[in-house]
């Protein structure tokens, strides 16, 4: 059987996406590119925000015109599934076969109608070999008020510290140098085992595989990172000193009506501290612009924010009114104009600071990763230094022939985009890994 697998929405979908090609491949079956080629046409969806949706809708219906005429199965599994079970089995006669997000190991079951036995945790990449997205919980217990995962994917839980390095070793032999741990919240790991610093503990298991370059921290939530974890990212062989922090707003106010457990304050000393204790460290954070009980004022204390802390990399989203969660019941839309002018001028002001942060870089040495040939560039390749998550933030672009996965050192000559950086190879070492 040839089957087609379109991965929507996060890194954490692409962890799913993967593994389950990993069962399909187990049982014999090849992945091909081409939807047309396929015998089997799999969409992981997701459901998270409306643009999220309807995209997996999009997708979906392509592929069931693709289906119609060359007879295929199809196949809808993830997150727009579990979010809307009977609507979607109701409205897409087209599909075949659904999977909620807890029913993936299914996945052999339906598509080849056959059981899959002895089988283990296998990656098939989606990303590039060298880049390993490894889940190590899903759910959530933060219950903020404008988020629908809780209603997806239910309470937080972590899987086994065994479990994870087992993965991380299977990520390594299929290729990958690079390790990005993720999880709807990854600094809540084994907090539901009472155990305070549990990613810390995870890490110092993961820091012992060999062939692992680099670990990626991301969706890590405000108020558990502690200073156990700053501390060991500091000391760490192969933690890189970068971050990311979803704070979602700055204003008190704001931030208390979307559930969040932190205010400015706490922001402000947080990013104080992990500057003071790893002072190269690279910030990212996202924010959500136009909650329903953002006023003009409170607008301008998420300006403020933006413009005081000068956070590396920064991302804004317009408010999208849930249905079904909280504050989808607790409040009134804003109007979608205002939200537009609101996020266009925050981003704009964000890429300024990004773009002085690079400026900044200029002459400077990295050790970098090569991603692959870039899509506008002839004869330039993506790297990324430890300040750059893949495909997230800005890039290096250099000129000649290299291998997707090399590491090597590159001095930044000159910014080409507020986040992307013209860097020239050199021979010199740079210790920082």
């Amino acid at each position: 059987m040839k089957v087609y697998l379109e991965s929507l929405g996060c890194p954490k979908n692409t962890a799913d996406s993967e593994y389950m090609l990993g069962l399909l491949a187990q049982a014999g079956c090849r992945v091909v590119s081409n939807p047309e080629d396929a015998n089997c046409l799999i969409v992981n969806t997701c459901g998270f925000i409306q643009p999220a949706k309807e995209e997996s809708i999009d997708t979906i219906l392509e592929l069931a015109q693709i289906k119609k005429k060359n007879k295929q199965k199809l196949i809808v599994c993830g997150c727009l599934f579990e979010r809307y079970r009977e609507q979607l089995k109701e409205e897409l006669p087209e599909v075949d076969a659904f999977l909620g997000v807890y029913e993936l190991d299914r996945i052999v079951d339906v598509a080849k109608e056959e059981k899959l036995k002895d089988f283990k945790f296998v990656r098939y990449p989606v990303a590039p070999k060298h880049i390993g997205y490894l889940k190590i919980g899903d759910g959530c217990s933060n219950n903020c008020t404008f988020c629908a995962i809780p209603l997806i994917k239910g309470r937080f839980w972590s899987k086994p510290i065994e479990q994870v390095v087992e993965e991380a070793k299977t990520l390594i032999e299929s290729g990958a140098k690079e390790i990005n741990l993720v999880a709807q919240d990854t600094t809540a790991y084994l907090i539901e085992k009472g155990v305070k610093n549990g990613l810390v503990e995870l890490l110092k298991e993961l820091e012992k595989v060999k062939g692992i370059e680099w670990i990626r921290l991301l969706y890590t939530y405000p108020t558990y990172i502690t200073d156990e974890l700053i501390d060991f990212i500091a000391s760490s062989d192969k933690v890189v000193h970068y971050i990311d922090v979803p704070f979602q707003h700055a204003s008190d106010k704001v931030l208390k009506d979307m559930g969040r457990s932190y205010n400015r304050s706490y922001m402000e000393k947080l990013v104080e501290n992990l500057r003071k204790r790893i002072p190269d460290i690279a910030i990212r954070s996202t924010f959500i612009v136009g909650f329903p009980t953002e006023t003009d004022e409170e607008f301008e204390e998420l300006v403020d924010f933006i413009k005081d802390v000068k956070l590396d990399w920064s991302a804004f989203f317009s408010y999208y009114h849930e249905d079904r969660t909280k504050a989808f019941e607790m409040f009134d839309d804003l109007d979608e104009l205002l939200k537009e002018e609101r996020l266009i001028e925050i981003q704009n002001i964000a890429t300024s600071i990004t773009e002085e942060k690079n400026i900044e870089l200029l002459g400077e040495e990295f050790k970098v990763v090569v991603d692959g040939e870039d899509d506008e560039f002839e004869g330039f390749y993506k790297a990324r230094s430890y300040r750059s998550a893949y495909e997230i933030d800005g890039v290096f672009l250099l000129k000649g022939s290299f291998k997707a996965g090399e590491f090597l050192n590159v001095k930044a000559k000159e910014l080409i985009s507020p986040t992307d950086i013209l860097a020239e190879k050199v021979k010199s070492i740079n210790l920082f890994t």
